[in-house]
């Protein structure tokens, strides 16, 4: 309450403080362009089981190598993959990390080591692309 004095007498006006608004944080909103590397692969169907086994290892191993932010591989469980059978994505911090990670030992070894064996004579057994991916997030 506010206490208001009028010709010398005490008048108690019954006015309540007016209540401060709490302000909204307002969540900023960012822009980010990481990089996303794209893979389509044909593997035979008698080496599902072997590849499938070992896509937690390969997960793992480009997890780890300089700039990955993300990396995700799975089978394709749909009719309209146009005969894939698999998919991996890698996203990177820039262009130049996914550049180095192109001439890497680990990743040349998983693709030389790994997939090519999996995929002899298959025809069209990779399609691969990368593009700047136009992420924005309020968070």
């Amino acid at each position: 309450y506010q206490r208001r004095v009028h010709g010398g007498k005490d008048d108690v006006a019954l006015k309540a403080k007016p209540k401060k608004k709490k302000k909204k944080k307002k969540k900023k909103d960012f822009f980010w362009m990481p990089i996303v590397h794209l893979v389509l692969f044909k593997f035979r169907h008698e080496c599902f089981e072997r590849i499938n086994s070992q896509t937690g290892a390969v997960v793992a191993r480009i997890r780890r190598l300089p700039g990955v932010l993300t990396v995700s591989m799975g089978e394709n469980y749909t009719t309209r993959s146009l005969g894939y059978t698999h998919a991996l994505t890698v996203t990177f911090v820039s262009k130049e990390a996914e550049a180095a990670y192109q001439v890497h030992a680990e990743h040349v070894d998983i693709r030389d080591n790994i997939f090519r064996p999996l995929q002899q004579d298959v025809p069209d057994r990779v399609l691969a692309m990368d593009y700047e991916a136009e992420i924005l997030s309020n968070e």
